[in-house]
C-alpha cells in the first residue's frame, strides 16, 4: 500500500531512499503484481492467468519484487510452482525534489505507473459494473468534494482517512479474517489545492 506520508498510516510503511528501488517498482507489471497479490499469495502461472501476461514474464517481475523485498516467497507450492505474497507494510518516498536528482526522477516515473494504473483499474471496473452485484453497485463510489483548508487540515484528514482502514489491514494477510462475501476492495482519493485566489 502506498503511503506518501509516513506519520499519517497507522500501519507499518518503509521509505523508499534508493533511485534504482523507485525504479524497479515504476513499471506496470510489477505494480499490478503487487495490487494482484494483495488479495493473497499466488503463482507466477496464477498471476499469468489473472494479467494476461506470460508465466515466464511474471516470474521475471516477481524475482524483480524480490529483489527488493516487495514480494516474498509464501507457504506452499511445488517444484517451480512456487506462490508469492506481497510485503505487509506500505511504501512512501520522497517527492520533494530533497533527495537529489536520480531519485526525483525515479520517484516521477513510479507516481505516474502508480496513477495510471489506478485511473485504468477503476476504467475496468466501469467497464465491468453492470455485471456486478447492486449491492456492490450500491457500496462503490466515485465523488469529489471542494473544501476550503489550510495545509495542516489536509494532512489531518489524510490521518483520519487512513486511520478508518487500519481494522481492516490485517485482512490482507490473513483469509480467515476475511468475512464472508468479503473482495479486495480498491479505493483511492485525490486531495489537492485549488489556484491561491492571491497569487
Amino acid at each position: 500500500m502506498e503511503n506518501p506520508e509516513n506519520e499519517a498510516a497507522p500501519w507499518p510503511v518503509r521509505e523508499i531512499t534508493d533511485p534504482r528501488e523507485l525504479r524497479a517498482l515504476a513499471h506496470p507489471v510489477r505494480f499490478a503484481l503487487l495490487d494482484l497479490l494483495s488479495e493473497g499469495p499466488l503463482t507466477a502461472s496464477q498471476c499469468a492467468e489473472r494479467l494476461g501476461q506470460t508465466p515466464a514474464n511474471c516470474s521475471y517481475h516477481l524475482r524483480q519484487l524480490a529483489k527488493y523485498g516487495h514480494v516474498l516467497p509464501a507457504e506452499g507450492g511445488k517444484g517451480r510452482e512456487r506462490p508469492w505474497r506481497a510485503r505487509s507494510e506500505g511504501i512512501s518516498w520522497d517527492s520533494s525534489g530533497a533527495a537529489g536528482t536520480a531519485h526525483e526522477v525515479a520517484a516521477a516515473a513510479l507516481s505516474s505507473v502508480i496513477e495510471d494504473y489506478r485511473f485504468e483499474a477503476w476504467r475496468a471496473y466501469r467497464s465491468r459494473r453492470d455485471h456486478e452485484a447492486a449491492v456492490w453497485r450500491a457500496a462503490d463510489m466515485s465523488t469529489d468534494v471542494v473544501a476550503w483548508m489550510t495545509p495542516a487540515e489536509l494532512v489531518a484528514l489524510k490521518s483520519a482517512m487512513l486511520r478508518l482502514f487500519a481494522p481492516y489491514v490485517d485482512r490482507d494477510h490473513d483469509p480467515a479474517a476475511r468475512p464472508d462475501g468479503a473482495r479486495a476492495v480498491r479505493y483511492f482519493a485525490y486531495a489537492y489545492p485549488g489556484e491561491d485566489p492571491r497569487a
